[in-house]
């Protein structure tokens, strides 16, 4: 592993962990409402995002499965916000 690649790995493991105490903290304090949970929602896709182009090395590649990653995170927390909007709704 060279130098630069070292650096690029520990910066995004810093910022995953980061982003993982951020969503934890706000989802703490959240109380139910829904900016809070779209802000924890935005950190996990942004986490995935992470995972995704650096950690399987797709960042520099174009395809399908490319997109079909970075798609499936997307639509899982798009559901799971609509689901919060309508609970916070009805409820």
């Amino acid at each position: 592993m060279t130098r630069q690649a070292r650096e690029q790995f520990f910066a995004t493991l810093a910022m995953l962990l980061t982003l993982a105490a951020g969503g934890a903290f706000v989802g703490s304090l959240s109380g139910g409402l829904l900016v809070p949970i779209t802000a924890v929602l935005v950190m996990a896709y942004a986490k995935g995002r992470f995972i995704v182009l650096d950690f399987m090395e797709l960042r520099a590649s174009r395809g399908v499965l490319k997109s079909a990653l970075l798609a499936w995170p997307a639509v899982l927390l798009s559901l799971a916000l609509v689901r919060a909007a309508t609970v916070s709704l009805i409820g």
